[in-house]
């Protein structure tokens, strides 16, 4: 009589781990711009950098929840912009889908982009990154975070430059995009953790959420980590046991979160069943 071994047969088994109905986005962590148009840019490398929000690639990729990363710079086409937020970037402004100035006020561009261009990046790299979150709302997603980072201080190309912000700012476009409740509930989590939290200061929320979320209904929110929790914002290098950290606690809220939607879930089922007897 043989007997198999107990170790080959958990090798030759995979184990499937149910994901989370919980949508990461990281549009901000990329650097790459294509050799093309990078020719066309005044900016040094580490000035390109300095544009994303670094390391959010790490801090945000919770292995349990579906998680959707940018491969491309925000400098050539920024995913979290409307895609017809095309005008004022001929008033040289840094904000909009196809910016000309950057972070810092320096110009970007040898030469402004033509607007065949602008239109071409948009179909390129804007359409196909919503079209993939579009794609994960149908069945499989019940709440989406959108992750980011901020430097410590506002640059001069934002409003009250200088001012010290705080470690973690909840985005939800003035309570459109997730209740109240569950706003809270997050807050309250990074404050027993130690983190100081603001509620839209300075920032709400842009495109990402407002279209998915406050338009097409699914919940959801932005989380905005403070870049001096995890790096050394003069040197850009990152104290890698903070930024591992910082993704723990990641893993941690998404599992309430999604803990949190299982309740309610069960709850509605348990309501409905009861109006059938």
């Amino acid at each position: 009589m043989r007997f198999r071994n107990p170790k080959s047969q958990i090798k030759n088994k995979i184990m499937v781990v149910e994901k989370y109905p919980i949508l990461i986005t990281i549009p901000h962590c990329s650097y790459f711009v294509p050799s093309d148009m990078r020719k066309r840019m005044t900016l040094t490398n580490a000035q390109i950098r300095k544009n994303c929000d670094p390391f959010t690639d790490q801090i945000f990729d919770i292995p349990r929840a579906h998680v959707i990363k940018a491969r491309i710079s925000r400098l050539v086409t920024d995913l979290n912009r409307a895609p017809d937020d095309i005008e004022m970037e001929y008033r040289l402004s840094n904000d909009g889908v196809v910016v000309s100035v950057d972070l810092d006020g320096n110009p970007i561009y040898k030469k402004t982009p033509s607007i065949e261009k602008v239109f071409d990046r948009v179909q390129k790299y804007h359409d196909t990154f919503h079209s993939k979150i579009d794609e994960l709302k149908k069945n499989k997603v019940s709440f989406l975070i959108d992750g980011h980072s901020l430097r410590s201080k506002a640059p001069v190309t934002k409003a009250n430059p200088g001012k010290e912000r705080a470690d973690i700012i909840l985005g939800n476009r003035d309570f459109t995009t997730c209740s109240r409740g569950i706003t809270k509930k997050i807050m309250t989590f990074f404050q027993d953790r130690g983190f100081s939290v603001a509620i839209n200061d300075p920032y709400a929320g842009k495109y990402l959420i407002g279209y998915h979320c406050s338009r097409r209904g699914l919940p959801g929110i932005q989380i905005e980590v403070n870049e001096k929790l995890y790096m050394n914002e003069k040197t850009r290098r990152p104290y890698k046991r903070k930024v591992e950290e910082l993704r723990k606690i990641m893993s941690w809220l998404v599992k309430e979160i999604a803990q949190e939607f299982e309740k309610t879930t069960e709850s509605k089922r348990g309501k409905k069943q009861a109006t059938l007897f």
